[in-house]
């Protein structure tokens, strides 16, 4: 039996999960084939998996069950969506309520599964990728503050925390489990300045940390979950500081229990971001699927046409006013 003092490892976790689950076993089994700097690239999240379960068999299993559960829900709404053409959900009150809101939910199936998707779905993986090595670097001269808008876990901010000391980090998310969840994260990354997690609803507003823009912003995978994602847009446009840079994420194609505004395209999410007043740096297209599409035309090509659920990967700018 694993305990606390022993690191989880990538062979552990994945075969208790596929113990438990053998029909994931393409999921993951194909992004170590796919991507030499796997192993490197998840690191940090396995150790974090770890570090949260506590190093107990009960704990892993519970968080395996919680993103299995997670994945069937995932399957029964695409097959649905796949034949409907449009997401299930539309008002943002009930989803919240039902989501958001339900404690055990968030706890022990919403964060472990996201967790989990940054080791086994290749879009997912394609995030945090895209995250430390483009977009860390990028704000490696950034000093001032950072918000996470739709922080969850904190497993972005604290990445960026963990790499860059003198930015100091804050969150904004809907969900009360956000603030404990993100003060552990914190706690594994032994950050100087823990997240400071703020409960409250983004589309009426992002504070300002002393009044002073944000330097640094993160938004991943919350345009969709909105009904009004210009909204948030425009808002993150307002609070983010005059060259101050952005990393932004946004489902296409790809229903949840918590969907609500259905892109078709990155385009449609490229073109949204360039309405808000943002200046687009660094855009990556990341498809779950288990084939080897990155460097192949051809196959990316048939998965847009076979409309496969994936991520639009974006790094913006808030281009500086110009002088007169």
């Amino acid at each position: 039996m694993q305990n606390a003092t022993t690191p989880l490892t990538l062979d552990r976790l994945r075969t208790l999960l596929l113990q438990l689950a053998p029909d994931l076993e393409g999921m993951a089994l194909s992004l170590p084939r796919n991507y030499p700097d796997y192993a490197s690239v998840i690191a940090l999240p396995i150790q974090l998996i770890g570090f949260l379960s506590e190093g107990t068999e009960e704990n892993l299993q519970r968080a395996c069950r919680g993103y299995i559960q997670f994945c069937q829900t995932f399957k029964d709404k695409q097959w649905d969506f796949a034949h409907n053409q449009c997401y299930a959900e539309n008002d943002y009150a009930q989803v919240n309520e039902k989501v958001y809101q339900n404690l055990t939910y968030m706890s022990e199936v919403y964060y472990p599964a996201l967790l989990f998707s940054y080791l086994f779905a290749s879009n997912y993986f394609a995030i945090y990728r895209q995250f430390s090595t483009v977009f860390i670097p990028l704000c490696g001269d950034k000093r001032g503050a950072s918000l996470e808008v739709g922080v969850g876990h904190g497993l972005l901010s604290a990445s960026l925390l963990n790499a860059n000391t003198n930015l100091v980090g804050f969150g904004l998310d809907v969900s009360p489990v956000a603030p404990e969840i993100s003060n552990r994260v914190s706690a594994f990354f032994h950050l100087r300045n823990p997240i400071s997690t703020t409960v409250g609803d983004a589309l009426a507003g992002i504070p300002l940390h002393n009044d002073t823009p944000y330097q640094v912003m993160i938004c991943a995978e919350v345009l969709e979950h909105l009904p009004d994602p210009l909204k948030l847009l425009q808002n993150m446009y307002a609070a983010l500081a005059e060259g101050g840079i952005l990393f932004l994420t946004a489902s296409i194609n790809m229903e949840s229990v918590d969907h609500l505004y259905l892109f078709r395209s990155d385009d449609e999410v490229l073109k949204m971001i360039e309405e808000s007043g943002f200046q687009v740096l660094n855009r990556e297209l990341a498809f779950l699927t288990t084939q080897a599409y990155r460097g192949d035309a051809d196959i990316i090509q048939k998965l847009k046409e076979w409309e496969t659920p994936a991520t639009a990967i974006v790094i913006a700018t808030k281009q500086t006013a110009t002088k007169t």
